[in-house]
């Protein structure tokens, strides 16, 4: 049983050398850029005038002063609003890069172009 067991694990230590990784670069034969679209919201103010009639209280001293009865008074007012204006934004986000092994293509995502794939492959 001892002998069988060290068989199997020297079998497994030898396989186990023998393994190993093996990377190459293939180079890329097309790039295209990927965009995220993105809604921007910006404030505008609108305003506009308004026109408000008010009653004033007037001693009766000014009342003589100006020979008449004043019920009212005119005012123009402003009145504004924020408006939200949206916008829609094409925002680049990455390249997706394309490479040619041994007839298919592969893809990567990456930040920026790229020249050359690697491609990793473990025996």
């Amino acid at each position: 049983m001892k002998k069988s067991l060290t068989v199997l694990v020297g079998l497994g230590l030898a396989v186990s050398l023998n393994a190993g990784t093996v990377a190459c670069d293939y180079p890329v034969c097309k790039t295209e850029p990927i965009f995220k679209t993105v809604f921007k919201k910006i404030p505008s103010k609108q305003c506009w005038d308004e026109q408000q009639t008010s009653a004033i209280n007037f001693k009766q001293s000014e009342l003589c002063q100006t020979s008449g009865i004043v019920v009212a008074k005119k005012c123009t007012i402003t009145k504004c609003k924020t408006v939200w204006n949206t916008i829609e934004e094409q925002v680049l986000v990455g390249y997706k890069n394309y490479a040619s092994v041994c007839g298919q293509m592969i893809s990567k995502v990456s930040n920026c172009k790229m020249k050359t794939i690697r491609i990793t492959g473990t025996y």
